[in-house]
């Protein structure tokens, strides 16, 4: 009798499991399966899987190096039973491959079948440098197997007697594992031109003539220079260029780090290496004097205007006893604005401040009075360059 509408359904069977994921003609078919494995791009050619999976150290320990979160270096010794063999390591990546199992039919009528095995979630991929190592001749080897045989428990790592070989084994040949580019720094003694090869790039820079670390007693200071003419009225440098040039006519004189911080409260993102060429054709600097590393507006001089007395430089220095102090504001940038209000004690030993620049009625009100001289120099008393000191309250 079959069962009325109104009856419930008799208790239908399981659904069947998942089908495997399988490959066939191109079309995939099925579902993943949860399994995961694990891959290790091995930079070589392994005579057996066993051989390969004991370079890496053995199967407890590709199993420790799987089972971390996030996973470590794996290491690759070439010669495992060689213990002065340097590792190669392996970087960890995350991976979206998948490990197929292929088949074909015996009688071969039928085109191959693919079947998705597991998921592959991260690999280990050698991209290190192949080190030049040490490697024991065999007829070393054999001499110090038989030594070591009749004393065992000899530990010594030198063997020269009756023709044998001197087992000196040298250290790393590289301290890196990968290929790193290495920007050298110039000498803090370069002189003048040096300095300017180091900053200039392009030809028609080349013929601006030095503008670094002048001397004092130059004769004639660096004049204005077209740049307007090489560089296009259409790019971001014009821009940063013209905004420098526009500081400079604003102020004759700047320290290059308030220059600086200038630009960047104005929105301007400059790196320092475009910043150095910026300076290179807006102005110079002096080595010594009162305005010793102070930017300084091209055909300018300020040892010829009694009114520069004002941009000078003070050398602005924290006594032994106090360098060392605990900080409440360890931990917060300095910024050039903050120095010169003189109400936090800097970082360094030692800072060049520009008298203009400092936030203080007395020193500004001294700055201002009148001059008796009409040039500027090293030795004259009408100048303002002195050191300042931090002295422990």
């Amino acid at each position: 009798m079959a069962p009325s509408p109104s009856s419930p359904n008799p208790a239908a069977p399981p659904p069947p499991p998942p089908s495997p994921s399988t490959i066939t003609e191109g079309a995939v078919s099925g579902t993943l399966p949860a399994a995961e494995a694990f891959a290790v791009h091995y930079p070589g050619y392994p005579s057996s899987p066993a051989r390969a999976a004991e370079t890496l150290g053995g199967l407890p320990a590709i199993a420790k190096v799987w089972g971390s979160d996030p996973g470590p270096r794996l290491e690759l010794r070439f010669r495992p039973e060689d213990p002065y063999c340097h590792p190669a390591f392996g970087e960890p990546r995350i991976s979206t491959g998948l490990v197929l199992r292929i088949s074909r039919p015996k009688d071969g009528t039928a085109p191959p079948r693919a079947e998705v095995v597991a998921r592959v979630r991260s690999a280990h991929h050698f991209e290190g440098m192949a080190d030049f190592q040490h490697v024991v001749p065999v007829h070393a080897a054999e001499v110090r197997k038989r030594k070591y045989s009749e004393c065992p428990n000899s530990k010594q790592d030198l063997e020269s007697d009756n023709g044998d070989v001197m087992m000196l084994v040298p250290p790393l040949f590289s301290i890196k594992d990968k290929p790193t580019q290495i920007a050298l720094l110039p000498s803090s003694n370069a002189l003048s031109k040096s300095m300017q090869r180091g900053v200039v790039q392009h030809r028609w820079e080349m013929d601006i003539g030095p503008t670094l670390a002048l001397p004092f007693n130059v004769q004639a200071v660096p004049g204005k220079i077209n740049w307007e003419d090489h560089i296009s009225k259409n790019s971001a440098e014009w821009g940063w260029q013209m905004a420098v040039c526009k500081m400079f006519d604003e102020r004759p004189v700047w320290p290059r780090q308030s220059l600086y911080e200038r630009l960047l409260d104005d929105g301007l993102q400059i790196s320092q290496n475009q910043f150095k060429r910026l300076l290179f054709r807006a102005g110079y600097y002096f080595s010594t004097g009162p305005f010793g590393k102070f930017w300084i507006r091209r055909g300018y001089d300020p040892r010829k205007d009694p009114e520069s007395r004002i941009f000078q430089r003070i050398d602005f220095r924290m006594p032994p006893e106090l360098r060392n102090l605990q900080r409440k504001n360890e931990c917060r940038s300095e910024k050039w604005t903050e120095m010169c209000k003189l109400e936090m004690m800097p970082s360094k030993s030692f800072i060049f401040l520009q008298l203009f620049e400092l936030k203080d009625d007395f020193i500004q009100a001294e700055i201002r009075k009148p001059s008796h001289q009409s040039i500027c120099s090293v030795s004259n008393n009408d100048n303002y360059f002195q050191t300042f000191l931090i002295c422990p309250i």
